[in-house]
């Protein structure tokens, strides 16, 4: 009885750890200690040298929106750009941002992973790789819908970008 006690516990640990350690990897791998509880941005603490070409994730604005979406901001401007700024981020399974928009149009890379969108109350689910057109001041927000984590890269066309926050992602699952 003891046995499989010890037996069955182990094997439980075994199974969450291999969880835990399956979506921990690629946020370390992405720059993140661990998962945060909550919302947070961070300014870089290392100025961007604009004779560079490579601009390391150091460099950049760190944020996590709850539930699980990580990234990077290069706001254009900080990096020499004169019409562009880019958002890396990663979204773990069922994470994406709160309800936003921003004042130019978006369009999000993904090359593999499925996101459910809503972009101006529509709602409908993207299958990678795409590329996904979001009109400027457009109400959206995304939904990672599969198991594991995928990665997006936003881009915008101006080197000094906007964020309004509207409200929680009307995606989660409630």
């Amino acid at each position: 009885m003891n046995r499989k006690i010890i037996l069955l516990t182990y094997l439980c640990l075994l199974g969450c750890s291999e969880k835990h350690e399956k979506f921990n990897s690629p946020v370390k791998a992405f720059g993140f200690d661990e998962i945060p509880d909550s919302s947070f941005v961070i300014q870089s603490q290392i100025r961007f040298d604009t004779s560079d070409y490579i601009i390391d994730p150091k460099h950049l604005k760190k944020y996590y929106d709850h539930p699980g979406e990580l990234g990077y901001i290069a706001q254009g401007e900080d990096y020499d750009f004169k019409s562009l700024s880019v958002i890396m981020a990663m979204a773990m399974p069922n994470g994406g941002p709160p309800l936003h928009s921003h004042g130019m149009e978006e369009l999000h890379i993904v090359y593999d992973g499925t996101v459910e969108y809503m972009i101006n109350e529509k709602q409908f689910t993207a299958v990678g790789p795409y590329i996904v057109k979001i009109p400027a001041g457009a109400p959206h927000a995304f939904m990672n819908r599969g198991e594991t984590p995928i990665n997006i890269v936003g881009i915008l066309p101006e080197n000094n970008t906007s964020y309004q926050e509207i409200g929680p992602n009307p995606l989660l699952e409630k």
